[in-house]
């Protein structure tokens, strides 16, 4: 009986050293560290702070190769407007999530950003008339203000050069022979 409870006693103790055993669901530093900077970088991105949630999806990253941070990062590059950056890390994301939860957007994403990037770019004539021949796509052409205009300053510069024109002209005197200590007499 001593035996038996001794045996009791020693599987109920657990591990030699005296230490209880680790809960099986008890997180790792390094997955803590990783939701901590995955909670950050969420918070950021709500904020507008895309740059600053780039950088804590990054940090996510490299502690954890988890592809959902890539799309992370690809969408917080789409909202700066950085589409060749988004475009890289949807690729990434698409190449190592292959049953993603968010791979439909990654590739719509994708579609997106390649067909504006197909489109040839704005020109100064495009929009400009319909079959009809009216034009549209422009905004209306607000005239642009007087004091902009060439010929008015082209003016002013011309009224100045003549003003001082006629004032040298003006400040002369009649008489072409200087004044002396002997006067001003001429004496031919």
């Amino acid at each position: 009986m001593l035996a038996l409870l001794l045996a009791l006693v020693v599987l109920t103790a657990g591990p030699a050293g005296g230490a209880p055993p680790a809960p099986p669901d008890a997180a790792k530093p390094a997955d803590v560290e990783v939701d901590e900077h995955v909670a950050q970088g969420h918070r950021l991105y709500l904020l507008g702070r895309y740059q600053d949630a780039i950088a804590e999806y990054r940090r996510a990253y490299e502690l954890r190769a988890d592809p959902q941070f890539l799309f992370q990062i690809a969408e917080a590059y789409r909202q700066l407007g950085a589409t060749e950056q988004a475009l890289f890390y949807y690729e990434r994301y698409l190449a190592g999530a292959a049953a993603g939860p968010d791979r439909d957007v990654a590739e719509q994403r994708v579609g997106e950003i390649e067909s504006l990037r197909a489109a040839p770019p704005p020109g100064p004539t495009a929009g400009l008339t319909s079959a009809s021949g009216a034009t549209e796509g422009l905004a209306a052409k607000h005239p642009t203000p007087i004091w902009r205009r060439w010929w008015l300053w082209t003016a002013i510069g011309v009224a100045l050069a003549a003003g001082a024109t006629a004032a040298a002209l003006a400040g002369r005197s009649e008489t072409s022979t200087p004044s002396t200590d002997l006067g001003d007499k001429k004496f031919f």
